[in-house]
């Protein structure tokens, strides 16, 4: 009996130093895994878009401006608006020209025209734009830029144009080529007035520039009858 249970105590401990053993060798070489796994994570940085099919492939139709004259993002023909930071309009003009066939990768609210870009590939030749994020770059230089004047348009609404941020219409392409921004303290419900194939005259204060024509409305109406000035009170056009 006494030889039985020494043989079984034995037994008892070579198996708990076994187990010892293993745990010691396991657990080190699990820990170098993740490590390993998050490693190779951090050290790739193309964006997880791109493992999937491109969000939007169309044909540029012009840049987006702002009112200062300042490249702000890509308008495609079936309307898909993509915002890019006029710190990169200089990569993004260089790149990418009104006509090229691009597909871009990125994401994209339900049914909304506004895409958050990614990398935007030139199918025409190649090409591509990882886009960065605002902080990245510096400020462009304000140095050679037009200052805005008093302008006016009058044409058909092409276009509707979006914020970017909120998701909502805050401007219109005119088929005259001009594009047209809501003041920032304009009525929360008179976008809701702004529709395709409405004709509207404009006044504001912008720019025309190699790129295009772009203000920030100042009053407007429909064509040929008077212009409204445009304040937090103003709720529809009239």
């Amino acid at each position: 009996m006494a030889m039985t249970m020494r043989f079984t105590c034995s037994r008892l401990v070579s198996s708990v130093l076994a187990f010892v053993a293993l745990t010691t060798h396991v657990e080190p070489a699990i820990a170098l895994s993740v490590h390993q796994q998050i490693s190779s994570r951090s050290s790739d940085s193309s964006p997880p878009s791109l493992d999937h099919p491109p969000i939007a492939d169309g044909i540029v139709d012009r840049y987006l401006l702002h009112p200062l004259g300042l490249v702000e993002g890509l308008l495609l023909r079936d309307g898909s608006q993509m915002h890019v930071t006029s710190r990169a309009a200089h990569e993004l003009v260089k790149i990418i020209q009104p006509g090229d066939h691009v597909q871009v990768y990125g994401r994209r609210p339900f049914q909304s025209p506004i895409i958050q870009p990614d990398v935007i590939v030139n199918v025409t030749d190649g090409r591509s734009l990882t886009v960065p994020s605002r902080l990245e770059l510096p400020i462009p230089p304000a140095e050679g830029r037009k200052p805005p004047t008093q302008m006016r348009a009058r044409g058909t609404i092409l276009v509707l144009l979006y914020d970017r941020l909120k998701n909502a219409v805050n401007g219109v392409l005119l088929s005259d080529g001009t594009q047209v921004h809501l003041p920032p303290d304009i009525g929360e419900h008179f976008h809701l007035s702004l529709q395709p194939d409405l004709e509207i005259e404009v006044e504001g204060h912008g720019t025309e520039t190699e790129y295009g024509r772009s203000l920030e409305a100042t009053a407007i109406g429909r064509t040929g009858g008077p212009l409204t000035h445009l304040d937090a009170s103003i709720q529809h056009l009239r």
